[in-house]
């Protein structure tokens, strides 16, 4: 029986190696036909083409230019008209250190009371806690620009005094 097997499976390699032609005949393809594209549609561009979108790092942001939509943008009368308590605060510090905020709140005061400031009263030092950390916030400001105006006063004794937008209490805005 094994004897039958070896003489079929010899059999087997033989016929299959006897039916393998070698195909010397070189098919060409056709050319794919241009696709007709629907409307809308555009064909590629080119390597040059596309060369003349790009920038060369000697051109850095020649085009960028980041605009807002005017559908998005809020204005101060869009601020007081949505909530009367939306408005601006100087921020002094944002630290992890409780007993860093309070002493900056005191200088604060402290130079403040030292100096004629353009305002009837002291604008109030706040110490908020937002996890992780404590903020000194100065004022209540419903503008900008009485923010910019108050920062440039504080800027001279703390130098890395910024305005954020906040929550204010519309009865303690200064007066000019």
């Amino acid at each position: 029986m094994s004897r039958f097997l070896l003489i079929l499976f010899a059999s087997l390699i033989f016929a299959s190696c006897a039916s393998v032609k070698e195909v010397t005949e070189v098919v060409e393809s056709p050319e794919p036909e241009a696709e007709e594209l629907p409307s809308g549609f555009s064909t590629l561009l080119s390597f040059d083409d596309l060369s003349s979108f790009r920038n060369t790092l000697d051109q850095p942001f020649l085009t960028a230019q980041n605009q807002v939509s005017t559908v998005f943008e809020l204005t101060e009368d869009d601020l007081r008209s949505v909530d009367i308590r939306s408005g601006f605060r100087i921020q002094l510090l944002s630290t992890q250190d409780m007993q860093e905020a309070e002493r900056i709140s005191m200088a604060y005061y402290d130079w403040a009371i030292d100096r004629r400031l353009p305002f009837k009263r002291v604008p109030e030092a706040y110490v908020l806690f937002r996890q992780p950390n404590y903020r000194v916030r100065i004022g209540d400001f419903r503008t900008r620009e009485q923010a910019i105006s108050y920062l440039n006063i504080l800027r001279p004794h703390f130098p890395g005094a910024w305005i954020v937008m906040d929550t204010i209490d519309p009865e303690l805005i200064p007066e000019d």
